[in-house]
């Protein structure tokens, strides 16, 4: 999943006017008047293993209906949910699926309050090949909240949350820049993704313009309990700094917090 994409964050006005609350019905892709999807989409470049489902395996791909689910509003979208049909199910049965698996999923990773200041709920955003929800909506990079372990300068343990956004492809493209803002939704961070092998490779980071930045060697993870980015390296004096993209604040200091 995080060999996905990388670059700039938030347009909370327009993405509130067009996302559905949870709970809320969406509508059919009969009754929808966006375009169809394509494979090569932002969501689907974020999403390659969804992508393959939907796209490519016979068994998913020919099912009579198909419905894909994300957190919304968009700076939301880093887990996702794809249904496909079983059965006689409708379209309805299998969109109820997909933000019900969503939800789980989210739910599992715990609270979302220290990285986000927004509330995110799953919703269908794509019911057999159409978009159900207004493009400027749409996740058009990849977002994920983001913890940042470092010691200040009297050497004690600091945490920065937030939501770290980017535009390429992790993995693929040679360089990918990200940003990072802080739970109130303001520039924090900038920095750089290198890769030396598809799942791996360097980082460089600077925060508070330029009043705290660190280096070191960063992996993506594969699995539960969620894909993520750990990357681990030291400050520019010396102290360690740890930065985990993809999962809850609470989930990554349980899992990575320790410096």
């Amino acid at each position: 999943m995080l060999r996905p994409i990388l670059a700039a964050f938030f347009a909370l006005t327009v993405a509130a006017s067009a996302w559905m609350p949870s709970g809320a019905w969406a509508q059919s892709a009969a009754q929808s008047p966006y375009a169809k999807a394509t494979r090569r989409d932002p969501i689907f470049l974020r999403f390659p293993e969804m992508a393959q489902r939907f796209w490519v395996d016979t068994e998913t791909m020919t099912a009579s209906h198909k419905a894909v689910a994300v957190p919304m509003p968009k700076q939301c979208a880093f887990v996702y949910a794809d249904s496909y049909t079983r059965g006689q199910m409708s379209e309805r049965e299998v969109q109820d699926t997909a933000v019900s698996n969503c939800n789980r999923h989210l739910a599992q990773l715990g609270p979302l309050g220290e990285n986000y200041s927004v509330n995110c709920a799953c919703q269908v955003v794509i019911s057999d090949e159409k978009y159900v929800v207004a493009p400027q909506a749409m996740p058009d990079q990849a977002y994920g909240p983001v913890s940042i372990f470092y010691r200040d300068a009297s050497g004690n343990v600091a945490r920065l949350n937030g939501v770290a956004h980017y535009g390429a492809l992790i993995g693929r493209d040679r360089s990918v820049t990200f940003s990072v803002e802080n739970v109130r939704s303001e520039p924090a961070c900038e920095g750089t993704f290198t890769n030396e092998t598809p799942n791996s490779g360097r980082f460089s980071l600077s925060c508070f313009d330029g009043r705290f930045g660190g280096n070191g060697s960063y992996e993506s993870k594969v699995g539960a309990p969620n894909d993520h980015i750990i990357a681990r390296g030291s400050t520019r004096n010396g102290q360690p700094v740890v930065m985990v993209i993809g999962l809850p604040a609470q989930l990554a200091m349980n899992t990575y917090g320790g410096i």
